[in-house]
């Protein structure tokens, strides 16, 4: 059986990353594991406008990345339950890379992710985030529909 102390969540704003929070909340109170959600953002909060003026960017790559990073990571939070030991970190980068690079310093037991369901166009265009984990990580990965 798995030792399982530290759970990595990686978390967005789609609903299959909030489904991946409630395995993670499952799998924490049953191992008494400690749970770390991360966001990862292509810019981060010294990207932010500083004249609060509108950019030709959607909110989450400019303009307001502290503002955003705090509410995903908060409704995050909010769907564990009370009595987890849960931390949160934002990082900017490439989101499989800093995924990985996160769960090797982090000594995660278990990577829980959600997984958009693409299609065959959609992954080549884009590229698959948890195919890329599930293929690279070097702890188990579990990945939720």
């Amino acid at each position: 059986m798995l030792d399982i102390k530290r759970i990595l969540v990686p978390v967005n704003e789609t609903k299959e990353a909030f489904s991946a929070l409630s395995m993670a909340d499952n799998l924490a109170r049953i191992y008494n594991a400690e749970v770390a959600l991360l966001l990862v953002t292509y810019f981060n909060e010294k990207t932010d406008s500083s004249f609060g003026g509108a950019s030709w960017l959607s909110t989450p790559f400019t303009g307001s990345v502290s503002r955003y990073s705090h509410s995903i990571l908060d409704s995050a939070r909010m769907q564990l339950s009370a009595d987890l030991q849960i931390s949160t970190h934002h990082l900017s980068g490439q989101p499989k890379l800093k995924i990985l690079e996160f769960a090797r310093e982090y000594h995660a037991d278990l990577i829980i992710m959600g997984c958009r369901q693409l299609s065959f166009f959609g992954t080549i265009l884009n590229g698959s985030v948890s195919r890329y984990v599930l293929e690279k990580s070097i702890c188990p990965v579990l990945i939720v529909k």
